[in-house]
């Protein structure tokens, strides 16, 4: 994934390489001032990664032996410094003049002695330095300045800015880089700043490719690559997901990434998906022994139901198979199974791109209906499904009645696909391949078109209906393929209010099993939740004394329950006195329990006043109350909603 990305921002990168390097060399002559370049790249639909590959070229030193050092030097500014201007040109300055003209470590200027750090003569002066260093008459280093999230950016800033940076061209050969999130047509640039303005820029605009496009190039050159072989094969769900997110969420490459990743994630909570890799459990000898534990029993059942379910043991066998049955048989239905499914796939993946070239050989030719309303994204979960038949059942038809000149150039290209194909599918298609080549043989010693064309389509159409087939069909194929199974959407784009009331509401779910108390639920709840409980049952207003109330009443009836310490008599708002003993010996005894009962009571009350503050504080800090000005003692409830 990341080399495709790399693939794919390699182009934009080129690019604006390019118009950094030639921004004061290709001028138009006869201007009445010099413009200010800056560079637009439309980067919605790229990763994050993208401007960083533009910072590493960009800096990058190439060969001083001809001459031709390509090193520039590269600020980023983000919206957060871009507030006023004085920090605007600040982040500007700073962001150059604290390195060493020299190339050396970052050096650090006095206040006193040095212009102010917003001044942008003090970076006329740093960048005379770099060129007195490096003896440069030409003064080729640029000064680039990177502007991420453009649209974030006050308008009324960045036109200071352009209008100081501008006063300075050539003698600082700035070049500014716009991040734009906005399509490049209408233009955020022309539509946002006033004529005056642009008129002292030279913009450029370096866009990147559509993002469908994109999303297209990344699906097929990975999953449906014949020469790639992923670890997992993801499903329907999980495509039709990433397009949507895609689509109409977010455009975004890293957005992409993460959808997999989490489609990869919940795969492996399968306990069966530790067979994904091969040999996952070392050696048969290491794998006997891990597999042969007690712990490991309940695993090992779950693996033989499976592979005496599964096709691998003829339906004649599965009476006497189960008493042979051993860890290294078991290993080896597996291992069976797992290359049954990667070819499988993988001829799947073969017929798949053959159908995009023939539909791509149609378009060409004119044939428009072939285009229809399904995207490419649309015939991948069709596929996955086994459900191209109409798709490539018309794609047969017309290749019955293409014209002798169209029908030799299609087998040709036929021919060629096959070709190019990996060896392992080359042996295993080695009777298409033939049939191919008899038919391409046919045609170079002139033989009649008409001949070849019917039975050409109708074999072609058997071998898709051959090879495009639902994968859910291999055994064990839920070990290597996502299939049908949900993607958990709630965790790319969570719900956090619902989240909130169940962890309130529920908070066993959120701890680890071996904390629960599987008696009473109660007396595992934490103070906020006791709270909330009371929260849920009272009106608009509540009265806080006597929330503190019920709270303390529901601490003093889990106390009992527990029974780990005596509560004190006075806690529950009883008071009662010790009866009188005989003796001057039991008076002072009796005594010394009332003392002792009196600092475990306020010791306790003091205790719940604590943590029923503690526990309102962060149901404020929550945003579940609101104080009122109308009474001191009362908060209002601000969530209504039903917690089921």
């Amino acid at each position: 994934m990341q080399e495709l990305i790399h693939s794919l921002h390699a182009p934009v990168v080129e690019s604006v390489v390019e118009q950094v390097k030639k921004s004061y060399t290709d001028e138009l002559p006869g201007l009445p001032y010099p413009e200010l370049p800056v560079v637009s790249v439309t980067s919605s639909s790229t990763s994050s990664s993208l401007f960083d590959e533009i910072s590493f070229r960009l800096e990058e030193s190439t060969d001083e032996l001809f001459d031709d050092i390509n090193e520039h030097f590269v600020t980023h500014v983000f919206p957060s410094d871009c507030t006023t201007i004085t920090g605007t040109m600040k982040t500007i300055v700073t962001g150059f003049v604290s390195r060493s003209p020299t190339g050396g470590q970052d050096i650090k200027r006095k206040p006193s002695t040095s212009l102010a750090v917003y001044d942008i003569a003090l970076l006329e002066a740093w960048y005379r330095a770099v060129c007195d260093a490096r003896y440069e008459r030409h003064h080729r280093s640029r000064l680039v300045v990177i502007m991420h999230d453009f649209e974030q950016l006050e308008p009324q800033v960045v036109q200071d800015m352009f209008e100081i940076c501008s006063s300075y061209i050539p003698r600082l050969p700035l070049v500014f880089i716009l991040a734009l999130a906005s399509p490049p047509s209408p233009s955020y640039i022309r539509a946002t700043y006033p004529h005056s303005m642009l008129a002292l820029l030279r913009v450029r605009d370096c866009p990147f490719p559509l993002a469908e496009k994109s999303l297209h190039d990344i699906l097929l050159e990975t999953f449906f690559d014949p020469t790639f072989e992923p670890e997992i094969m993801i499903g329907p769900t999980t495509i039709d997901f990433a397009v949507e997110f895609f689509t109409r969420h977010s455009s975004s490459l890293d957005g992409l990434l993460s959808i997999l990743q989490l489609a990869h994630m919940k795969h492996f909570e399968e306990p069966l998906s530790v067979f994904v890799p091969t040999q996952a459990l070392g050696r048969s000898k290491d794998a006997e022994r891990v597999l042969l534990t007690p712990d490991a029993f309940p695993f090992l059942d779950a693996l033989f139901a499976r592979v005496h379910e599964s096709t691998l043991i003829a339906p004649a066998e599965h009476a006497s198979s189960w008493r042979s049955a051993t860890v290294d048989s078991l290993l080896s239905s597996v291992e069976t199974a797992r290359d049954t499914f990667r070819m499988r796939a993988k001829l799947l993946r073969v017929a798949f791109r053959l159908l995009l070239r023939v539909r791509q050989f149609m378009l060409i030719h004119g044939h428009k209906t072939v285009q229809g309303d399904q995207t490419v994204p649309d015939l991948m979960c069709l596929a996955l499904r086994g459900r191209l038949g109409s798709v490539y059942g018309h794609l047969c038809s017309l290749v019955r009645k293409l014209s002798a000149a169209q029908f030799e150039d299609f087998v040709r290209v036929v021919h060629d696909f096959f070709g190019d194909v990996p060896e392992d599918v080359k042996t295993e298609e080695d009777e298409v391949i033939s049939r191919v080549g008899t038919a391409y043989n046919m045609l170079c010693r002139d033989a009649s078109t008409q001949k070849i064309s019917g039975p050409f389509g109708n074999w072609l159409s058997e071998y898709f209906k051959l090879r495009i087939v639902a994968l859910e069909d291999a055994p064990l194929w839920d070990i290597w393929y996502t299939g049908s199974t949900p993607f958990p959407s709630e965790l790319i784009n969570p719900s956090p209010r619902a989240s909130i009331l169940a962890g309130l509401i529920h908070p066993q779910d959120y701890v680890s099993p071996g904390r629960q108390n599987e008696d009473d639920e109660d007396d595992d709840l934490p103070d906020i939740s006791i709270l909330f409980k009371g929260y849920l049952e009272s009106a608009k207003m509540i009265n806080v004394y006597d929330w503190f109330e019920s709270f303390m009443v529901f601490l003093e009836a889990r106390k009992r329950r527990v029974g780990t310490t005596r509560i004190p008599d006075g806690a529950s708002g009883i008071s009662r006195t010790p009866s009188r003993k005989k003796g001057k010996q039991k008076q002072v005894k009796a005594e010394v329990v009332g003392e002792d009962t009196g600092e475990d009571e306020e010791e306790w009350l003091m205790e719940v006043q604590v943590r029923f503050i503690h526990a309102l504080q962060e149901l404020d800090y929550l945003g579940f109350i609101k104080h009122s000005g109308r009474k001191a003692d009362h908060v209002m409830r601000t969530v209504f909603d039903s917690p089921e």
